[in-house]
């Protein structure tokens, strides 16, 4: 005789992204870039070519932690002037650069394990580079009756919300089964 367990597991929540456009470069004057586009809206296109550089898109909103945490916003378009601000990164994405003197051009990185754009570059007639991107996040949220187990090679951390646990893993690979 052979038994077969069948275990199904609810998926509480999935959240599905979708990244959108960038806003557009003014070709003349200051260059102000557009903003990166985020997992909710477009990135912002500068007004002129006399204003600072573009905000990015706004990100998406997740409750799947038991607080409402925006995640993988655009990051902010670079301008080539220092008379000008560079655009603000949205939900974890980070400020562009601003074309002044080196380094303060270089556009910020975004905050680890958000998802969110890195701020473009400024410039001053030297080569600049954007900011990096975050890091994502996987989260995993399951009724508190069940386990996981991890593999050695992710990094994780477990918390209770209500009857459910919820697992957040930053980093790594390997493999993990659900008990």
């Amino acid at each position: 005789m052979v038994a077969v367990l069948l275990m199904v597991v609810q998926v509480v929540q999935v959240l599905q992204v979708k990244v959108f456009d960038g806003g557009a470069c003014q070709a003349n004057g200051t260059f102000p870039a557009g903003g990166g586009g985020g997992a909710a809206a477009v990135g912002v296109t500068p007004a002129n070519n006399t204003v600072g550089g573009g905000n990015g898109g706004s990100g998406v909103a997740s409750s799947i932690t038991g607080s409402s945490v925006t995640r993988a916003g655009g990051g902010g378009g670079g301008v080539n002037s220092g008379a000008h601000s560079a655009g603000l990164g949205q939900n974890g994405g980070a400020h562009g650069g601003s074309g002044t003197s080196a380094p303060s051009n270089q556009g910020s990185n975004a905050t680890a394990n958000t998802g969110g754009g890195g701020g473009g570059g400024g410039n001053t007639g030297g080569i600049t580079g954007g900011g990096s991107g975050g890091s994502g996040i996987v989260i995993l949220r399951y009724p508190n009756t069940h386990t996981l187990t991890i593999g050695s090679g992710l990094t994780s951390s477990t918390a209770t919300d209500g009857d459910d646990k919820v697992t957040t893993f930053t980093a790594g690979t390997d493999t993990i089964s659900i008990a």
